[in-house]
């Protein structure tokens, strides 16, 4: 069984900038079970301990060892069991499909509001669609709507939280990057979940005879 443990303190993001989670599979060492930390793009092997999996990941990224007394004051972690969409969106994401992964990514809580301060000034944006770069979610772009038919992108944020396209709240024109100008957007998220779910209540089960044999 495959539990992931969540701490306090954030695990360093691989250097792509994905977040990183801390994995436990329960199984024995000599049936591959161990402690490993991992992303969209990445995964350390396993390992006994969690420490051990934690330097592999620094090793991995080049991110920073803390000193032992500040690893010492890190309060106890907290295990938490996958649900079963989040199982699948892993097992998909490990074989190279990464959709149901993406679209959990652009729904989480975390995502939906934007908040960026310039020239002293701070407005929370709402979520307007996710940026794939490469085939891959790589940031979300906030904004607020002028019109009915009319919205406009004041913040880009990548996947650990960084500003990719700042912009004043007092400018009068955004400049924002072609790359950065289209997405997908919650509704599709939203679609991609519910089509899972829909499997989950209505599974197909084949017959155990072929057509031609069974007439």
């Amino acid at each position: 069984m495959q539990r992931m443990i969540s701490h306090d303190i954030p695990l360093p993001a691989c250097s792509a900038g994905h977040p990183a989670r801390h994995m436990h599979d329960t199984r024995c060492s000599t049936a591959d079970g161990g402690h490993y930390i991992e992303c969209k793009c990445s995964h350390t092997s396993r390992h006994e301990n969690y420490d051990g999996a934690l330097r592999e990941w620094r090793q991995m990224h080049g991110a920073p060892t803390p000193p032992a007394a500040a690893r010492e004051r890190q309060p106890a972690a907290v295990i938490t069991t996958l649900n079963s969409t989040q199982r699948e969106a892993m097992r998909r994401a490990m074989a190279g499909d990464f959709e149901l992964a993406d679209a959990m990514e652009l729904l989480s809580p975390g995502r939906m509001r934007g908040r960026h301060i310039a020239s002293g000034y701070g407005n929370e944006l709402d979520l307007m669609y996710g940026v794939w770069i490469g085939g891959r979610l790589q940031a979300f772009a906030y904004g607020q709507s002028l019109g009915p038919d009319d919205e406009q992108v004041r913040l880009v944020l990548s996947l650990n939280g960084a500003v990719l396209f700042p912009t004043a709240p007092d400018q009068d024109h955004y400049d924002l990057p072609d790359c950065y100008a289209d997405g997908r957007t919650p509704v599709w998220a939203s679609t991609v979940l519910e089509a899972y779910h829909q499997q989950l209540a209505c599974p197909q089960q084949q017959s155990i005879f072929q057509t031609a044999e069974a007439a």
